[in-house]
């Protein structure tokens, strides 16, 4: 527990980041890459200010907060990267992937903890196990993490409040092949930020709508009917937790553990899942096709493969996907990247309606478990003996014996399992059969 002094200190560290980051005004969104842009942004109803580096763009504000189910954590409040390339891309609201990085060169990206995420209010043990590194900063507790998917080079840092619950998050996302170059630019805007922690986070994530009404469609054949299957099944595992090379519904997958089980075939990985699929053209997609990027295609030779939804727009450059990316399997719109063959699971055919949605995406029940029963046996009861008391001289003889009746054995129900969705009958035991013993009258003996 900080000491009275070190309290006292905190206390006015609001204060003093008024005085030492004075207000300004925000910049507008710039869509062009030519027009001015201050070094500075200071938000003064976020209280936050950072020095972006020079010569970058300040992204668009409509392409902020992508929405996925379930919602990220982190509300942003501004993004800036090296050049706008395509304006399309950044019409609606889109994440940080391979794909915007292409577009982009490099993005940073501020924002603000939601108050319903498990950023807010985490104890000192779960902050240490986030970061790789801690740090301090004026009023705040720093943590980094940095990682490479996908070849993209992410580094984050979350400024956690030593006097309140406050936490701020910064992330930078590069090629992991460019990250050398444009380390030490990046590192010097993450090193300025500076933010009140005494503000507020941001608000919980908004209730996504209710699904659009049904139309009306003929009966549709088989392949619609698989295809509507795979998305459902695809939908059943979202917040499912990332794991490399896991293959469980319930500890965790890896992306193509996840296409496998969504498609209804044995595991593959993303060189080994042609044994089950063939290649397609981009203009072929349909819903519950794929999208892989194989090892070998791979600069980074780990690959990656994702479920192919809808399209989010008329110029097919952004689309709708199912995908198990770290953390956690995600329903998003992100950048269509063309490093990724599409590819569609053997036997079937071009059917199915090739849709825009430019909305947000369903809620999806969460699915719950089947209970698993353990298998019973009945276990037999001994049958009691009768003590046989002598009298006199009389000597017991056997008389007629009854024959012992089985007792019943009752079979084991097959245990559901739930995680995997397949049923595995139990391996019954055998069941002692209790036998009676011959009841014994005595018979007396005539004396001479």
């Amino acid at each position: 527990m900080d000491n009275p002094a070190a309290q006292a200190e905190d206390a006015t560290v609001a204060s003093d980041y008024q005085a030492a980051a004075p207000a300004r005004e925000m910049a507008p969104d710039i869509l062009s890459v030519d027009m001015a842009l201050s070094q500075v942004f200071a938000d003064t109803e976020t209280r936050v200010s950072f020095v972006a580096p020079a010569g970058w763009v300040r992204g668009p504000a409509s392409a902020l907060n992508p929405v996925s189910d379930p919602p990220e954590p982190v509300l942003e409040i501004v993004r800036y990267q090296m050049r706008l390339t395509d304006p399309t891309l950044y019409a609606a609201p889109i994440p940080i992937t391979s794909g915007l990085v292409a577009d982009a060169g490099a993005v940073i990206s501020v924002g603000l903890a939601r108050v319903d995420s498990g950023l807010v209010g985490m104890d000192k043990k779960e902050k240490k196990l986030r970061g790789e590194g801690t740090g301090a900063t004026s009023g705040f507790v720093t943590l980094d993490d940095e990682a490479v998917y996908e070849g993209v080079h992410i580094f984050s840092r979350y400024f956690f409040s030593r006097p309140g619950d406050r936490v701020v998050v910064i992330r930078a996302a590069a090629g992991d092949s460019d990250w050398n170059v444009l380390e030490d630019k990046i590192m010097s805007t993450v090193n300025s930020l500076r933010a009140d922690p005494l503000g507020a986070n941001a608000p919980a994530a908004p209730a996504p709508p209710p699904p659009p009404a049904p139309a009306a469609e003929p009966a549709p054949d088989a392949t619609a009917q698989i295809r509507q299957r795979i998305l459902s099944r695809a939908a059943s595992l979202l917040g499912l937790k990332y794991i490399w090379g896991g293959n469980s519904t319930t500890a965790g997958m890896d992306c193509s553990a996840y296409v496998s089980w969504t498609w209804g075939v044995s595991r593959y990985t993303t060189d080994s899942i042609w044994n089950v699929s063939f290649p397609i053209t981009k203009g072929e997609l349909r819903p519950g096709d794929a999208m892989n990027l194989t090892i070998g295609r791979d600069p980074k030779r780990t690959g990656h493969i994702r479920i192919f939804e809808a399209w989010a727009n008329v110029e097919h450059t952004l689309v709708w996907v199912y995908e198990e990316t770290p953390p956690r399997v995600v329903h998003r719109v992100i950048v269509y990247d063309d490093r990724y063959q599409p590819i569609r699971l053997a036997g079937l055919s071009s059917a199915g309606e090739l849709r825009v949605i430019p909305g947000t995406p369903a809620p999806t029940p969460t699915p719950r478990p089947a209970t698993t029963r353990r298998p019973v046996t009945a276990t037999p009861r001994p049958t009691a003996r009768p003590t046989v008391r002598p009298s006199g001289s009389i000597t017991p003889r056997p008389s007629g014996s009854v024959s012992p009746r089985p007792s019943a054995s009752v079979s084991p129900r097959p245990s559901a399992t739930a995680a995997t969705g397949t049923a595995t009958e139990a391996t019954p035991r055998p069941s002692s059969t209790a036998t009676r013993a011959p009841l014994v009258t005595p018979t007396p003996t005539p004396r001479p």
